[in-house]
């Protein structure tokens, strides 16, 4: 698979897991030595500053791309642990409505417009992006009317029939709305549970998606605790170990669905 250097995650549903994978890959991305904007497309939950413990320095967001100030200029927000990340946080809800009344546009179209001011830019900047990571809320109004600014997308499920049917739902229509390469990722897959409680295992959701899948993030319980902190998940945890594989894979390498995870590993039988 080529390296690609735009990248949308998305989905039809909330709750799946999107902000999770988007702030995990971008935090992968930038250990791996690329300079990294993670921006957050989802007014109406947004969550990466908090997620990034960055809420309090939040002072230009993506509505500041509709000023007069120059993009370029926009000030962006580094990750205090990991300088090569930076984050534009979401606009709020009470924005979008009002640029979008003020230019006469739905908010779907207000954020493909940013988005293009902002890759006008991207790469003018004295900080030199090499990778953008965007996020999206849910729903799929938003991530249609800008997928084909990106040549690769991310479709996020969770382990549910609901989930994948909406994956799969959530392909189709990306596709038709332009997308560049679509890879399914699962996110909080419990191995256990494949057995224990019949859930579905990794052949019968990429099976039911229609997708080729591009990594699973496994159920993590340290992970809760590393967003209410407002801190990147720890680099030795489940989460960072398979947001890294992702990302490695993206970047074009070779990697095993459980490289770095010893002990899923051996339970790989468990997810087919």
């Amino acid at each position: 698979m080529p390296s690609y250097d735009r990248l949308l995650v998305a989905s039809s549903k909330g709750g799946v897991g999107k902000s999770t994978a988007a702030l995990g890959l971008a935090a992968e991305f930038a250990r791996l030595g690329k300079r990294v904007l993670l921006a957050d497309l989802d007014s109406t939950s947004r969550s990466l500053d908090l997620l990034l413990g960055c809420e309090d320095r939040a002072l230009f967001t993506f509505a500041d791309l509709f000023t007069d100030t120059p993009p370029a200029k926009i000030p962006l927000i580094p990750d205090e642990s990991l300088p090569t990340l930076s984050l534009l946080p979401a606009m709020t809800a009470a924005d979008v409505r009002r640029l979008a009344r003020e230019r006469e546009t739905t908010p779907a179209q207000l954020v493909r417009e940013g988005l293009e001011r902002l890759l006008d830019t991207l790469l003018d900047r004295e900080d030199g992006f090499d990778i953008l990571v965007c996020d999206t809320g849910g729903g799929l109004d938003e991530a249609c009317a800008a997928a084909d600014l990106f040549p690769f997308v991310l479709v996020v499920s969770e382990q549910s029939q609901t989930s994948i049917r909406a994956a799969e739902y959530a392909a189709t229509r990306l596709e038709r709305a332009g997308a560049g390469l679509l890879r399914l990722c699962v996110c909080s897959f419990d191995l256990g549970a494949v057995r224990r409680e019949k859930r579905a295992g990794m052949i019968e959701m990429i099976d039911s998606s229609a997708l080729q899948c591009v990594g699973v993030i496994p159920f993590d319980k340290t992970l809760q605790r590393a967003q209410d902190r407002g801190s990147l998940p720890d680099r030795r945890s489940l989460t960072a170990a398979a947001c890294r594989n992702i990302a490695r894979r993206i970047m074009g390498y070779g990697v095993p669905l459980f490289d770095g995870m010893p002990g899923l590993a051996r339970k790989t039988r468990l997810a087919l």
